[in-house]
């Protein structure tokens, strides 16, 4: 058996290679083989070299944040089981999974222990938490593309980055209008300003977006907030932060297993921190299974 290990050395505090280590020198018994991805979306191309060579008695661990296991698990095939440690800022997947300590993972991995999970597969790719539209994409496409995050980041203060371009959206954001269709009935949703199809429990690096959301269950939780006057835009996240989701009369919620999402334009859409965009994307649940 060999460990194959696909690691983003970017992530969060960089500190997949330490952990490589940790692993090689802990579990002497492991053969492992290691890929770094290098520059933007390289998962693929590592991905690509691993399956040439990878045997059913092969294992394979991903290490990086939420956005390298989303980007990964969309090549990597639906039938072959992965495991996964984090690496990043905001560990959301891990954090609802209860991933927490490194031999918990390896030990699964030694056992063949493994566990039934659902992600979302669309044409964009595969989404392990969120895909957003509206005001969490535009905080997430500012900050990405900020000279301030890599200058707050140099002086480890870089989640001041997303508070920052946060308070900018609710100040500045315009509204946009959704048609849905969520299990083959058909839903319009009108001047919204906060719109998540989610797949599990949190996003945001912890913040709670739906409580019952949970990877290990099939279906998708859709979560929205009408615009309007900015106190009311701050109560409804507000009402988030404070985990008053049932209680709020500002959140919205819908539930299905396949999900249509129609917009009037090409429009920024943000799924598991990376950013695309789409005018029409359906959201399907798919099978996948992680070693637990």
């Amino acid at each position: 058996m060999i460990l194959y290990i696909l690691a983003n050395p970017q992530a969060g505090r960089h500190g997949a290679e330490h952990i490589i280590s940790e692993i090689q020198q802990s579990y002497p018994q492991l053969k492992t083989k290691v890929y770094l991805t290098s520059g933007l979306d390289d998962e693929k191309n590592q991905i690509e070299a691993i399956l040439e060579i990878f045997t059913a008695e092969d294992r394979f661990l991903i290490l990086g944040g939420d956005g390298t296991l989303s980007k990964s698990l969309a090549f990597w095939p639906v039938h072959l089981p992965f495991a996964y440690y984090p690496t990043g800022s905001g560990n959301d997947f891990a954090k609802s999974m209860a991933i927490h300590k490194l031999e918990h993972v390896l030990e699964a991995i030694l056992a063949d222990k493994q566990k039934s999970i659902f992600v979302l597969h669309s044409c964009l790719g595969v989404v392990m938490n969120t895909m957003d539209i509206g005001f969490v994409s535009q905080v997430i496409a500012h900050a990405t593309n900020s000279n301030l995050k890599s200058f707050l980041n140099s002086i480890k203060l870089g989640k001041l980055t997303y508070l920052i371009f946060a308070i900018r959206s609710l100040l500045s954001h315009q509204s946009f209008d959704v048609r849905l269709e969520v299990d083959g009935k058909s839903h319009k949703v009108e001047n919204l300003f906060f719109f998540s199809i989610v797949n599990n429990t949190y996003f945001g690096g912890g913040i709670m977006i739906w409580p019952e959301a949970k990877a290990t269950q099939e279906g998708m939780d859709i979560v929205y907030i009408k615009n309007g006057p900015l106190h009311r835009r701050i109560l409804a996240l507000l009402d988030l932060l404070l985990k008053r989701h049932k209680q709020s009369s500002h959140l919205h919620h819908l539930a299905g297993k396949n999900t249509t999402v129609s917009l009037d334009q090409l429009t920024l859409i943000q799924l598991d921190g990376e950013m695309s965009s789409a005018q029409k994307l359906t959201l399907i649940c798919q099978e996948r299974f992680i070693y637990q």
